[in-house]
């Protein structure tokens, strides 16, 4: 049995990029398909009404089939529109992408000034796009790539996302289908990037193997306009690692407090190196309204760690973790099935491991080679990608024949689910889950809610009576 949880979120990328041109007197409309079901003639209808300077779609990998197919059909149908495509996928196979998806340029990682100059470009009627960074085009039958953009050292440059063409209210409740203090909820980036270099991890090429920071006031600026304009009570931070500098983190913890603003609450779903909390920064965190915290612990192997460079302790993960607890704060924690390297012994490390961890709940997912990963650059060598059926790696509940270590197939998923049951449906962890799925019990969602509590009772069941 599986149940895959998934839910559309804001596209907060898309929002940023919408800022810095309306900044700069540009119209910008964000048609959002996960949420907005309408067909492909009201589409093309809307298009030709509004005659845009060209057409941006994003993707992650998990949904780049599903844009591939629209951009296709945009050039067969608007054969003479700019079509430019961004986001994570594009951004670390541009080659492919560009010639897969018959699209006129690729903007190549952060895009805010890239996307800038590239409009003006395409307003002004064309020419030698050369000089503008951190594109790719096709030149001749030839795809060329400009030269790298560079990041935006001071992030406080930018504006804010535009929430307005965004709004947060018009997306599922529970973004990320996880346990939620509140029914108004929204995601925010205090952060960009991450300065670890983890094998299976796409951030350390996309951001360069930096991280960024917003001054802790903006940061909170933008949680108060959520606040008083869309009555937002829930945040969650989507920062591949908020509690990487202390400081920043305590800046943003003190300016919450000092704003009234703690009976909001705050998560942090992306998972944060445990190794970066105390106590002392836990209890403050808890003061200022931070309920849950999500531990990226991966492997219960030392040696599985280390070969995908991931540098941290396990006896340090357990420490923080009671630490956490005792500060009052709900965990969940994310593990990782089926690395280069993984044998059955280390599998049942993980297991043992994930087992001993006192946090609240677990989260299993089957290893997957994204693109911009180091893992993705060995495996892709014996691939062939313009015939790869990229929606292979839009589930992470299963193994999918993507051979990247000497593990059967089958075994790994089945060893998946086994992890899976014998965390969560442990008759003291099941009944700690229901707990926390009872007690935050939202009416806006009692569809939702009752599927999710059934769905565990019947697990459960199936657990004991298999």
């Amino acid at each position: 049995m599986e149940y895959i949880y998934r839910q559309p979120n804001p596209p907060i990328g898309l929002g940023y990029l919408a800022a810095i041109l309306d900044h700069n007197g540009y119209h910008v409309d964000i048609i959002d398909l996960t949420v907005r079901h309408i067909t492909r003639d009201t589409l093309v209808a809307f298009i030709n009404k509004k005659r845009p300077i060209f057409i941006g779609l994003t993707s992650l990998t998990a949904y780049y089939e599903s844009m591939k197919r629209l951009s296709l059909f945009l050039r067969s149908t608007l054969p003479s529109m700019p079509i430019v495509i961004g986001g994570v996928h594009p951004s670390s196979l541009p080659e492919h992408a560009l010639v897969e998806c018959h699209a006129d340029f690729v903007v190549i990682g952060e895009g805010e000034a890239t996307i800038l100059e590239l409009t003006r470009y395409l307003e002004s009627g064309g020419g030698d796009p050369s000089g503008i960074d951190g594109i790719a085009y096709k030149k001749d039958g030839n795809v060329v790539k400009t030269k790298p953009r560079e990041l935006i050292k001071n992030l406080d440059t930018i504006p804010a996302p535009a929430w307005h063409k965004i709004d947060p209210r018009k997306y599922p409740k529970n973004p990320h289908g996880y346990i939620m203090k509140h029914n108004k909820v929204a995601p925010v980036l205090s952060t960009r990037g991450c300065p670890f270099s983890c094998k299976y991890c796409a951030s350390c090429q996309f951001w360069k193997q930096t991280i960024r920071y917003r001054d802790p006031k903006k940061v909170v600026d933008e949680i108060q306009y959520l606040h008083d304009e869309f009555g937002i009570r829930e945040i969650h931070f989507w920062d591949d690692n908020i509690t990487m500098r202390r400081s920043h983190i305590e800046g943003i913890c003190k300016e919450i407090l000092r704003r009234g603003l703690h009976t909001m609450a705050f998560s942090a779903p992306n998972g944060v190196r445990v190794d970066t909390l105390d106590e002392s920064l836990l209890r403050l965190m808890k003061k200022a309204g931070f309920y849950e915290l999500t531990f990226a612990v991966e492997s219960g192997s030392r040696q599985i760690l280390r070969e995908n460079g991931k540098s941290i302790n396990l006896r340090t993960i357990i420490k923080n973790t009671l630490l956490a607890r005792k500060a009052g704060i709900l965990m969940n924690s994310y593990f990782m099935l089926g690395f280069p390297g993984e044998t059955e012994a280390t599998l049942e490390k993980t297991i043992r491991f994930s087992k001993a961890l006192p946090v609240h709940y677990r989260t299993f997912f089957i290893v997957k080679p994204l693109p911009g990963s180091e893992i993705f650059s060995s495996w892709s060598r014996s691939i062939d990608l313009m015939n790869f059926d990229w929606d292979a790696l839009s589930s992470y509940m299963n193994a999918n024949q993507l051979k990247l270590n000497n593990l059967d197939e089958k075994y790994l998923t089945r060893v998946h689910k086994r992890a899976h049951y014998e965390n969560n449906y442990r008759l003291g962890n099941f009944l700690t889950i229901l707990w926390l799925n009872i007690r935050f019990f939202h009416f806006s969602q009692v569809k939702f809610n009752i599927e999710r509590i059934s769905h565990m009772i019947t697990g459960y069941g199936t657990r004991i009576f298999k």
